[in-house]
């Protein structure tokens, strides 16, 4: 369940990186531009717009996994919360560096499959990095999703308390911030 999650979240990379490529294509930047917004305000506007999209995929899942698989996400749900804010956070920061980067959706596409089944065969959500060799595993917990899957099995697999979330948290927040800071350089007015 916790593998399906961090794949799915960073499966909504496309969506999120799409929208800005769209946006020129159509128009629609160019007028968002004539308005007063700061280059952060204006890609923050839409980190926000695909955080609340990639958030709503995850309380779904999170909430078909206690109704029906029987995984315990709310033995404790504040870890659960802050894990699912990050995760969705860093899925958002990432889809529009993607973005910035891009200029055809067709390099969105290829850029955000890469990018998803690289994170999600290094991060552990295919099979568990501990089943893995020593030195896979290491370059494995460089990405994020790994530190994601961390998270999530220290909550219901390890049955760890609130702490245990926080430096998996706070590396996926560090790479949200990076991320983040990245598309708002790149970002072109």
């Amino acid at each position: 369940s916790p593998g399906m999650i961090v794949q799915f979240a960073i499966f909504g990379l496309v969506q999120a990186a799409q929208v800005l490529v769209i946006e020129r294509r159509s128009g629609a930047m160019q007028r968002l531009l004539t308005t007063p917004l700061t280059r952060a305000g204006l890609i923050g506007g839409h980190l926000l717009s695909i955080f609340a999209v990639v958030f709503t995929q995850q309380l779904l899942l999170v909430g078909f996994g206690q109704a029906f698989l029987k995984v315990d996400y709310l033995r404790q749900p504040l870890a659960t919360l802050l894990m699912m804010v990050t995760l969705a956070l860093f899925v958002a920061a990432l889809g529009l560096l993607i973005a910035t980067l891009s200029k055809k959706e067709e390099q969105v596409v290829v850029i955000t499959m890469a990018a998803m089944f690289l994170f999600s065969a290094l991060g552990g959500t295919w099979f568990s990095l501990e089943v893995a060799g020593p030195a896979f595993a290491a370059v494995g917990k460089l990405t994020p999703s790994a530190w994601a899957m961390i998270g999530f099995q220290n909550i219901i697999m390890r049955g760890l308390d609130f702490s245990s979330v926080l430096l998996p948290a706070g590396i996926l927040l560090a790479y949200s911030a990076a991320f983040f800071g990245l598309a708002v350089w790149k970002f072109k007015f």
